[in-house]
Protein backbone atom coordinates (compact mmCIF):
# COMPACT_ATOMS: atom_id res chain seq x y z
CA UNK A 1 0.00 0.00 0.00
CA UNK A 2 2.90 2.44 0.75
CA UNK A 3 4.25 2.07 -2.80
CA UNK A 4 0.82 2.84 -4.44
CA UNK A 5 0.19 6.20 -2.07
CA UNK A 6 4.35 7.26 -2.45
CA UNK A 7 3.21 6.97 -6.42
CA UNK A 8 -0.12 9.03 -6.15
CA UNK A 9 2.29 11.64 -4.41
CA UNK A 10 4.79 11.72 -6.77
CA UNK A 11 2.49 11.44 -9.89
CA UNK A 12 0.84 14.49 -8.62
CA UNK A 13 4.17 16.55 -7.73
CA UNK A 14 5.02 15.49 -11.28
CA UNK A 15 1.83 16.70 -13.11
CA UNK A 16 2.18 19.79 -10.94
CA UNK A 17 5.87 20.71 -11.73
CA UNK A 18 5.24 19.78 -15.86
CA UNK A 19 2.50 22.54 -15.79
CA UNK A 20 4.00 25.00 -13.53
CA UNK A 21 7.23 24.89 -15.11
CA UNK A 22 4.91 26.63 -18.28
CA UNK A 23 6.11 30.30 -16.60
CA UNK A 24 9.60 29.00 -17.32
CA UNK A 25 8.66 28.51 -21.23
CA UNK A 26 10.06 31.36 -24.01
CA UNK A 27 7.85 32.37 -26.35
CA UNK A 28 8.42 33.10 -30.35
CA UNK A 29 11.97 32.03 -32.17
CA UNK A 30 13.68 31.34 -29.18
CA UNK A 31 10.96 28.79 -27.63
CA UNK A 32 11.85 26.38 -30.62
CA UNK A 33 15.31 25.32 -29.50
CA UNK A 34 14.82 22.65 -26.59
CA UNK A 35 18.52 23.62 -25.15
CA UNK A 36 17.62 27.22 -24.92
CA UNK A 37 14.21 27.08 -23.09
CA UNK A 38 14.49 27.46 -19.15
CA UNK A 39 11.35 25.34 -19.04
CA UNK A 40 13.05 22.17 -20.90
CA UNK A 41 14.61 20.36 -17.89
CA UNK A 42 12.00 20.51 -15.58
CA UNK A 43 9.77 19.01 -17.74
CA UNK A 44 11.93 16.79 -18.57
CA UNK A 45 12.30 15.89 -14.61
CA UNK A 46 8.65 15.43 -14.32
CA UNK A 47 8.19 13.70 -16.94
CA UNK A 48 10.73 10.63 -16.10
CA UNK A 49 9.57 11.30 -12.31
CA UNK A 50 5.90 10.68 -13.83
CA UNK A 51 6.84 7.47 -15.74
CA UNK A 52 8.77 6.40 -12.90
CA UNK A 53 5.85 6.62 -10.53
CA UNK A 54 3.07 4.97 -13.29
CA UNK A 55 5.95 1.81 -13.39
CA UNK A 56 6.02 1.85 -9.19
CA UNK A 57 1.91 2.25 -9.14
CA UNK A 58 1.61 -0.73 -11.46
CA UNK A 59 3.91 -2.83 -9.60
CA UNK A 60 2.41 -1.78 -6.36
CA UNK A 61 -1.12 -2.48 -7.92
CA UNK A 62 0.01 -6.27 -9.69
CA UNK A 63 1.11 -7.75 -5.68
CA UNK A 64 -2.78 -5.95 -5.02
CA UNK A 65 -2.17 -2.86 -2.89
CA UNK A 66 -5.86 -1.94 -2.99
CA UNK A 67 -7.24 -5.80 -2.63
CA UNK A 68 -5.89 -5.35 1.39
CA UNK A 69 -6.29 -1.57 1.75
CA UNK A 70 -8.69 -0.99 4.67
CA UNK A 71 -9.22 2.62 5.62
CA UNK A 72 -8.52 3.50 9.52
CA UNK A 73 -8.44 6.77 11.32
CA UNK A 74 -5.86 6.80 14.56
CA UNK A 75 -7.17 9.95 16.32
CA UNK A 76 -3.98 10.71 18.24
CA UNK A 77 -2.17 10.83 14.43
CA UNK A 78 -4.77 13.00 13.38
CA UNK A 79 -4.49 15.61 16.11
CA UNK A 80 -0.84 15.27 15.81
CA UNK A 81 -1.08 15.82 12.11
CA UNK A 82 -3.74 18.64 13.01
CA UNK A 83 -1.47 21.09 15.56
CA UNK A 84 1.63 20.19 13.08
CA UNK A 85 -0.60 21.93 10.70
CA UNK A 86 -1.22 25.38 13.09
CA UNK A 87 2.47 25.40 14.07
CA UNK A 88 3.25 25.80 10.51
CA UNK A 89 0.38 28.35 9.91
CA UNK A 90 1.78 29.81 13.12
CA UNK A 91 5.37 29.39 11.39
CA UNK A 92 4.19 31.40 7.68
CA UNK A 93 2.33 33.93 10.00
CA UNK A 94 5.05 35.24 12.11
CA UNK A 95 8.15 35.66 10.06
CA UNK A 96 6.70 38.94 9.28
CA UNK A 97 6.82 39.55 12.62
CA UNK A 98 9.73 37.98 14.22
CA UNK A 99 11.68 37.32 11.12
CA UNK A 100 13.72 33.96 11.16
CA UNK A 101 15.25 33.37 14.25
CA UNK A 102 12.31 33.61 16.73
CA UNK A 103 9.90 31.90 14.37
CA UNK A 104 12.15 29.10 13.40
CA UNK A 105 13.28 28.63 17.25
CA UNK A 106 9.34 28.33 18.30
CA UNK A 107 8.61 26.45 15.22
CA UNK A 108 11.15 23.95 15.37
CA UNK A 109 10.68 23.84 19.32
CA UNK A 110 6.76 22.71 18.69
CA UNK A 111 7.37 20.69 16.41
CA UNK A 112 9.66 18.48 17.85
CA UNK A 113 7.97 18.61 21.69
CA UNK A 114 4.57 17.10 19.08
CA UNK A 115 6.08 14.36 18.28
CA UNK A 116 7.30 12.99 21.37
CA UNK A 117 10.42 14.99 22.40
CA UNK A 118 11.02 15.93 25.58
CA UNK A 119 10.99 19.66 26.42
CA UNK A 120 14.75 19.37 27.00
CA UNK A 121 15.23 18.21 23.81
CA UNK A 122 13.18 20.23 21.37
CA UNK A 123 14.84 23.65 23.01
CA UNK A 124 18.28 21.86 22.35
CA UNK A 125 17.69 20.68 18.77
CA UNK A 126 15.59 23.37 17.65
CA UNK A 127 18.10 26.39 18.51
CA UNK A 128 20.88 23.92 16.31
CA UNK A 129 18.86 23.72 13.62
CA UNK A 130 18.22 27.00 13.41
CA UNK A 131 21.42 28.50 14.29
CA UNK A 132 23.27 26.02 11.52
CA UNK A 133 19.87 27.05 8.65
CA UNK A 134 21.13 30.34 9.50
CA UNK A 135 24.83 30.28 8.65
CA UNK A 136 24.31 28.28 5.89
CA UNK A 137 22.47 30.67 4.21
CA UNK A 138 23.42 33.69 5.40
CA UNK A 139 27.37 33.45 5.40
CA UNK A 140 27.51 30.48 3.10
CA UNK A 141 25.06 31.33 0.49
CA UNK A 142 24.41 34.64 1.48
CA UNK A 143 20.95 34.98 1.25
CA UNK A 144 19.00 37.36 3.52
CA UNK A 145 16.56 35.97 5.84
CA UNK A 146 13.90 37.65 6.89
CA UNK A 147 14.14 40.12 10.24
CA UNK A 148 10.98 40.85 11.16
CA UNK A 149 9.21 43.79 12.14
CA UNK A 150 9.89 43.65 15.37
CA UNK A 151 13.60 43.84 15.12
CA UNK A 152 13.77 45.92 12.04
CA UNK A 153 15.26 49.22 13.14
CA UNK A 154 18.14 47.42 14.97
CA UNK A 155 19.48 46.05 11.68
Amino acid sequence: MKDFVVAVVFIAVSVFVFFASDAFSLKGNNAMSLARNPAFYPRLIAFVLFVLSAVLMYQALRKGALKSFKPRIDKQKLVKVFKLFLVVLFYVVSLDYGGYLISSLICICLCIYIFGGTLRQSILYSVIITASLYLVFQTGFRIPLPVGELFEYWR
